[in-house]
């Protein structure tokens, strides 16, 4: 039996973070999506599949800092791009 984890992805609106995220919330994990469109498709669809969204960005280290509250993993699969 697999131990239940809070878990923050990061660039989870991405195509292989939200393929992670995706597989972590099928798994039974809980999910904390990061990412700077909140409102978009592709947060809707995670929002729908049971993630939390979370508005951040890579750049914005008070955002990444509250993301991680209550998180015991994190999955980093964001880039830094400007």
């Amino acid at each position: 039996m697999t131990t239940k984890r809070d878990i923050l992805v990061t660039g989870a609106t991405g195509q292989q973070g939200g393929a992670v995220a995706l597989a972590l919330l099928a798994k039974g994990h809980s999910v904390k999506a990061l990412t700077r469109s909140p409102d978009g498709k592709a947060a809707r669809q995670l929002a729908a599949a049971g993630a939390e969204i979370v508005a951040g960005d890579l750049f914005d280290a008070a955002s990444i800092i509250e993301a991680a509250r209550g998180v015991d993993t994190m999955f980093l699969m964001g880039t830094m791009t400007e």
